[in-house]
């Protein structure tokens, strides 16, 4: 039986990090606990845009890496404000426009890891028929360990422990 928990207050949280940290993993411990929670990418809400914030499709390349990026659109992240006006909604994603979305949330919880562990992660990762399987690349490699994450002001949560263990320091940190 889950024991059930009560959140200080009905907000909008984001978990992210670089890929490869675990926000997947932690999403879906999230939702098995009946807690509401989106993973931005299996979940369709975070898009590569171009330069005309048009939504495009990734093509592989290292260029188009140097000349999209992916993010979460601002209608998108105030559609899950609203809806966490009645509950406590987690996003894990990592939004290249976090910095433009900062004032949405009521907390950040940065997932973080030792670039072995990253590198060990994507290099496994096998998302399932269907669904690209982000880090098999070098480029892709590459794009996801020179990315920075803001640390500052955020909650920093080692992404080695298991994710029971962090969905637990995430629990405790926002509830009652």
């Amino acid at each position: 039986m889950l024991k059930e928990v009560y959140f200080d207050s009905m907000a909008l949280y984001l978990i992210t990090g670089l890929p490869g940290t675990g926000k997947t993993t932690v999403c879906n411990e999230l939702k098995a606990r009946g807690i509401t929670a989106y993973d931005g990418d299996k979940d369709h809400l975070a898009h590569w845009y171009d330069k005309e914030w048009r939504i495009v499709r990734y093509d592989g390349t290292a260029e188009f890496l140097r000349t999209h990026e992916r993010s979460i659109s601002r209608e998108i992240v105030e559609r899950l404000a609203q809806e966490a006006s009645d509950k406590p909604v987690f996003l894990c994603n990592d939004p290249e426009n976090e910095v433009d979305l900062i004032e949405s949330f009521a907390k950040i919880f940065v997932l973080v890891a030792d670039k072995e562990t990253v590198q060990q992660r994507l290099s496994a990762r096998d998302s399932g028929p269907g669904h690209y399987d982000w880090g098999k690349l070098p480029h892709e490699v590459s794009y996801s360990l020179d990315r920075k994450v803001e640390t500052l002001g955020r909650i920093v949560l080692d992404a080695t422990q298991s994710p029971v263990a962090i969905v637990d320091k995430i629990v405790a940190s926002v509830s009652i």
